[in-house]
């Protein structure tokens, strides 16, 4: 009998591929088991890692809002103290009392956090045109994130509480009283457009729909109105349907005065190499002796000096006695000329500033100077004539280099005869300021209509103005085109107008903007009100508890 094997080998490969089958389901299995677990660890981690970080920014956040509260909490103490100052010493009087005794306490619910910031007072500056208080501070800050992410950290910081003076460059427009010098009324009418901060420390006429773009300010509550020829006194922003001028920034009556400044001394030492802080007048003696000069305690000699030292300049442009010409203008290379003429003789300064070098010149004979002379020309008289340079295809050339900074001071008139535009504006660094601070700033009757000045221009004589000559003869000259800023004891005029119609009659109407990057001229004048700078908190040391 033949007998068979129980298994073939058919049926062994078949169990041993079963066998496998079920090695690779089992290997599979446990790949899948470490897989989920090793996904699952990495999901709580992740977790973790998410509510620890959200926990450590909204403790950040505590530090960002306890630094904000601080500078808002400063920022209204001193606006409250600067207000109050009599004029002398420090504004902040106890500076280790501008903040609570003990620790300024902050809390939040989204971000959630809970912070503490101790103050303490460490230095102080006080300047003439400036006033700083220095603090520091440590903050200790706890942020919390869901129901179990808690983290904490500490920062010390400075924050510097301080004030400024404003500038005179801060308005468009400003007059001390808004009369005419001879004290007839002056309005705004619909030919008025100024693009800037406004002020008077007395109150303003408006006649019809003039345009303001900024804030408008005056220390009288109430303000003029023309209503149809039969003006009307009224603590109002306009006259009904009448007269209904264009506030677009605003209209602050019963603001405080700003005091004009009383003389030019600072300008003029500041012109001789002195100390532009000082505000007392030069002698002679100190006269003499900035211009290099033995003549003792005599006046110095009628002339236009340019301050040196050998070869190098040391001081500003100084001329004096009256001018009866300046002009302005860029030669072939773009460099700043100044011609100045002074009766039979005639200077000219030739200012290069990326060779740091100036060349004066009187007639024929030219000196080289090592430097350019300071931001600063000052006239011990009038100037007859500043213009830039003439017309050609009836625009105006630039007259003022897109690197020139210059403040031109005079005690007596400044007559304006020409346009005086800026090289490359609004993107170049170039600004002029006009200064009489004995007398005015004029427009001449030989300006031409439609009149282009790029300047700051102050005139804080006793009856001074800002004003043209010849203003109610002749007819309409067009548009006196502004872009900068006035300053004046007195408001000149500029036209006239129908007082019906509202239609300009005689000279200039007015268009004028403010020059809004934020350039000051050299030694402009400053107000005798501080203003309240941002408090700014600057983080010295960070770290994790």
């Amino acid at each position: 009998m033949l007998s068979r094997p129980i298994l073939s080998a058919r049926d062994g490969e078949r169990g041993f591929a079963l066998i496998s089958a079920l090695l690779v389901v089992l290997l599979a299995s446990i790949l899948g088991a470490t897989f989920m677990s090793a996904v699952t660890g990495e999901r709580a981690m992740s977790s973790n890692v998410h509510i620890a970080r959200g926990a450590l920014l909204s403790a950040d956040a505590g530090v960002r809002v306890t630094q904000q509260t601080m500078a808002n909490m400063a920022k209204a103490k001193l606006d409250s103290l600067v207000g109050a100052w009599s004029g002398v010493g420090p504004i902040i009087s106890n500076p280790q009392g501008l903040f609570p005794t003990g620790v300024i306490t902050t809390t939040g619910t989204n971000p959630s956090f809970t912070a503490q910031a101790k103050i303490a007072f460490t230095d102080s500056s006080l300047q003439p045109t400036a006033q700083s208080y220095d603090y520091t501070y440590t903050t200790n800050a706890t942020g919390g994130f869901g129901s179990t992410g808690s983290r904490s950290v500490q920062t010390t910081g400075v924050l510097r509480v301080s004030c400024s003076r404003g500038s005179f460059a801060d308005f468009l427009v400003f007059t001390n009283v808004h009369l005419s010098p001879g004290g007839n009324q002056v309005w705004f009418t619909s030919n008025t457009r100024f693009d800037g901060r406004v002020h008077t420390n007395t109150e303003y006429r408006f006649a019809y729909a003039p345009q303001f773009q900024d804030l408008v300010t005056s220390v009288n509550n109430d303000a003029w109105y023309n209503n149809a020829g039969s003006p009307v006194e009224l603590n109002a922003d306009n006259n009904g349907s009448v007269d209904v001028p264009g506030f677009f920034g605003g209209f602050d009556r019963g603001e405080p005065a700003i005091t004009l400044p009383a003389n030019s001394y600072s300008q003029q030492n500041a012109a001789l190499g002195r100390n532009p802080s000082d505000t007392t007048p030069p002698s002679n003696s100190d006269i003499n002796n900035a211009l290099g000069l033995g003549w003792g305690g005599s006046p110095p000699p009628t002339g236009v000096y340019v301050l040196h030292s050998g070869s190098s300049l040391n001081g500003g442009i100084y001329v004096q006695g009256n001018l009866d010409r300046m002009t302005t203008s860029l030669d072939a290379y773009g460099r700043q000329v100044y011609t100045m003429k002074q009766g039979g003789t005639t200077t000219s300064i030739t200012v290069d500033k990326s060779t740091n070098s100036t060349r004066v010149s009187v007639g024929a004979s030219s000196t080289d100077y090592t430097g350019v002379p300071l931001g600063v020309a000052y006239v011990k008289g009038t100037v007859s004539d500043l213009r830039g340079p003439d017309r050609v295809g009836g625009s105006p050339p630039p007259a003022i280099a897109r690197d020139t900074q210059l403040l031109l001071a005079a005690t007596g008139d400044i007559v304006i005869q020409r346009d005086l535009t800026y090289e490359g504006y609004p993107n170049s660094q170039n600004v002029f300021g006009i200064y009489s601070s004995g007398g005015s700033v004029r427009v001449g009757g030989t300006a031409p209509d439609n009149m282009n000045l790029d300047a700051f221009v102050m005139a804080t004589g006793a009856a001074g103005s800002f004003t043209v000559d010849g203003y109610g003869s002749g007819s309409s000259r067009g548009t006196f085109n502004l872009r900068g800023g006035m300053v004046e004891s007195y408001y000149g005029a500029f036209g006239t107008f129908n007082s019906t119609t509202g239609q300009q009659a005689t000279g200039y109407g007015r268009t004028f903007m403010y020059d809004r990057r934020g350039i000051i001229p050299p030694y402009y004048p400053v107000t005798n009100r501080f203003t309240a700078n941002a408090p700014s908190a600057r983080t010295l040391a960070w770290r994790e508890l």
